[in-house]
């Protein structure tokens, strides 16, 4: 789980991230999260998955596609999580570390 001041710096990029939990997984909500630029669009919801998920040691997910000028590899698309669906690259170039340092190497696949 997230502390507070993790939430704090996560708030930074995005308008007033939230924890949930769902089957044994904690997400944090990343509602309007600012995107590089270069994406289309220019924010979206997303959802982080901290814990290891389809194969992948964390997990970015997208409220939809974002077009960047790299191609990625959309392989988790419509995946049912908190009563939406949402989307995911793949992308293994992800070390643990606090939140905010998670999401920043996950949107380095976008830049």
């Amino acid at each position: 789980m997230a502390g507070d001041g993790e939430l704090r710096e996560l708030g930074q990029l995005c308008n007033g991230p939230k924890e949930f939990a769902e089957f044994d997984r904690n997400y944090i909500l990343l509602p309007q999260l600012r995107l590089p630029d270069g994406c289309t669009p220019a924010a979206v919801d997303a959802l982080l998955c901290l814990s290891a998920r389809d194969g992948y040691p964390t997990r970015l997910f997208y409220a939809q596609q974002i077009a960047s000028k790299n191609g990625l590899n959309w392989n988790a698309q419509n995946v049912a999580i908190l009563q939406r669906t949402w989307f995911a690259y793949s992308w293994n170039y992800v070390a643990s570390g606090r939140p905010i340092e998670v999401l920043a190497q996950h949107l380095r696949a976008l830049r």
